[in-house]
């Protein structure tokens, strides 16, 4: 097996995380702390700028961000080649002019996670939140709410599985009956917009405006849908609509395995998606209700996960595997 140093990072709206991670096989990963940064700030208004804060964060005499066998870099916004948009935030990346490393690969944040589960006992470090049979052999679906809303999948093909990129955060979000139509109303009218996106309401954001729509009153995203108020309007609103999106991306990808919830909202959220709203809204399917209800339910509360999916893509990009 090719054993190789990577260094690789997990770009989101908010943070981005840097990890050195050596790897010499799907079984034989490690991985260094990781140093965070903010993704924008007055001192970081590009790519370069942010590689720059983390080689300055490197002990003197540590290895140097050219001495790596690659970059991986994962985004939180859509690829194409090598050149990033990063809808969130007010840089975009382009690695042809940005390149310190002779392999740099740049991939979406759910591709590079959806990468992760590759790993041969990533499941057993998951948390259960239901249990199923599943409609398998099929997809893994992989959706998860931050600053955004990410989707992946992971197929199977030819003994093997790969990974399916996806921008379904950027779809339009329907809203059912008088009640959400109300709270879409606010949303719209708040935002400016005549129609929203699922990232637009499966968010951190999303969950403000929720609660704003519901309330009048402005809250942050961790107020609002903390455990002490899970009972509250806001959670069960959030819930449904988050199910939704997570019934429609399983849907699009049938048969499905299983799906894995992802996301920091979640992460530190977990009622949100272990609620009866949540499996309710998750099961309501005209006419494939009886498979939804088989489809098992993980969720993944490792935020490293992103980092680690990246280096696997850059190991078996290079290593031919």
């Amino acid at each position: 097996m090719t054993d190789l140093k990577i260094l690789a990072a997990d770009i989101g709206g908010t943070n981005a995380r840097f990890a050195q991670v050596r790897i010499s096989g799907l079984s034989g990963i490690t991985m260094s702390e990781p140093v965070v940064f903010p993704t924008w700030s007055e001192d970081i208004d590009s790519f370069d700028k942010l590689l720059d804060h983390y080689a300055a964060s490197l002990p003197e005499g540590s290895q140097t961000i050219e001495s790596f066998d690659a970059l991986a870099i994962a985004i939180a916004g859509a690829v194409s080649g090598q050149r990033g948009t990063l809808p969130n935030i007010a840089w975009d990346i382009d690695l042809s002019v940005s390149k310190p490393v002779r392999k740099a690969f740049l991939l979406n944040d759910f591709f590079a996670q959806a990468h992760g589960y590759l790993e041969p006992d990533v499941f057993e470090r998951l948390h259960l939140v239901r249990p199923g049979p599943g409609t398998g052999p099929g997809s893994i679906a992989i959706v998860g709410a931050g600053t955004g809303l990410g989707h992946a999948a992971l197929k199977p093909h030819e003994g093997k599985r790969i990974v399916i990129g996806s921008e379904a955060g950027h779809t339009s979000f329907s809203f059912h009956g008088t009640h959400e139509r109300e709270i879409e109303s606010k949303i719209l009218a708040r935002k400016g917009k005549t129609w929203l996106t699922a990232d637009d309401v499966v968010s951190g954001s999303g969950a403000a405006l929720i609660h704003e729509s519901l309330t009048g009153n402005s809250l942050r995203p961790a107020q609002a849908l903390a455990r002490d108020v899970k009972d509250s309007p806001t959670c069960e609103y959030y819930s449904r609509f988050y199910a939704r999106a997570c019934r429609n991306y399983c849907l699009s990808t049938f048969p499905v395995e299983a799906l894995v919830i992802s996301g920091g909202i979640a992460a530190k959220n977990p009622h949100l998606v272990a609620s009866d709203a949540f499996i309710d809204e998750f099961t309501d399917a005209r006419s494939y209700r009886h498979l939804l209800e088989r489809t098992p339910i993980y969720l993944n509360q490792d935020e490293l996960l992103g980092i680690k999916g990246a280096a696997i893509h850059a190991w078996l990009q290079l290593s031919g595997s």
